[in-house]
């Protein structure tokens, strides 16, 4: 069976089409996949679709999912902490950042990736956050105890057959932040706001001026006051969609988080899968009530 083809339907293009009422490539699936043609609703297709994943390819998509749904919202809350999907970070780009009282950093190395960046990246994530973990397969285990051992900074976090995290080596508490690292990760209205909280106003100056003032303003500030003032502005500009995540099924909880969906699209979404009992191609063009419809 193509997995990896399975994998596609939880893509951010697919799930664009989706939002449009194009349901081709996942009908296109379920038909190649004899245990998905008993789902009666697009719904059951996420879930048994991603069921299938974790068993026979656990790809970076699943990973991030299990982190959602097992740490996101099985230890924490989207009342009080954010996970944040692909920030840059220097020349790189972390996995994925929880903020809650902490930072926590998850870089995903899958069975399928290379490790060959892993000590790089690390550079960047230990300087930037409060804790750094490398979540795993067991595979990968004996090279990244290497790694740690010359750099003992970050925490391994295993993925095991239950498709469950297993802690194998706690990550330390950083203490020595990057300021000028962690400042370039920052938006224009997250840098200017970090300014009015240390000075009281922001900046009165040009564009060019007014980054080059807040970026001195930040890293002139104390370690740990930079760090707070970071870890702020990221959950408050960039937090989740806490209405439209708590609506999906657990399948697609990564997805809300991670993907840039238009309210419109997430309307859409929800309808579909809430309202769609079959996979005709009629229903591929039909609009949900509040666009087609005048009530």
């Amino acid at each position: 069976m193509n997995y990896r083809q399975l994998a596609k339907i939880f893509t951010s293009s697919n799930i664009s089409k989706v939002a449009a009422g194009d349901l081709e490539l996942v009908q296109r699936i379920t038909s190649e996949f004899p245990s998905l043609k008993a789902a009666q609703t697009l719904h059951d297709i996420f879930e048994e679709s991603y069921k299938l994943l974790c068993k026979h390819y656990p790809n970076e998509y699943v990973v991030k999912n299990i982190i959602a749904n097992n740490i996101l919202l099985g230890t924490h809350s989207l009342n009080t902490a954010s996970m944040l999907s692909e920030l840059r970070i220097g020349s790189s780009k972390a996995d994925c950042v929880i903020i809650n009282g902490h930072s926590t950093c998850y870089e995903i190395k899958t069975k399928f990736d290379s490790l060959k960046r892993l000590p790089e990246q690390l550079l960047s994530y230990t300087s930037s956050f409060d804790k750094t973990y490398v979540v795993t397969h067991e595979t990968h285990l004996a090279k990244l105890l290497e790694i740690h051992e010359s750099m003992p900074k970050f925490g391994i976090l295993i993925l095991n057959e239950r498709k469950q995290l297993s802690r194998k080596i706690e990550a330390p508490l950083n203490t020595n932040f990057d300021t000028d690292l962690m400042f370039h990760t920052l938006r224009k209205e997250e840098y200017t706001e970090i300014a009015k909280l240390i000075i009281g106003y922001i900046p009165s100056c040009s564009p060019t001026d007014l980054f080059s003032q807040c970026k001195e303003i930040f890293c002139n500030a104390n370690n740990a006051d930079a760090n707070e003032y970071f870890k702020k502005v990221l959950k408050r500009y960039r937090k989740n969609d806490h209405n439209f995540v708590s609506r999906l099924p657990r399948s697609m909880k990564n997805l809300g988080i991670s993907y840039n969906i238009h309210t419109k699209e997430k309307d859409s979404i929800l309808f579909y899968l809430s309202r769609l009992n079959n996979l005709n191609k009629e229903m591929c063009n039909v609009l949900p009530i509040h666009e087609g419809q005048t009530v």
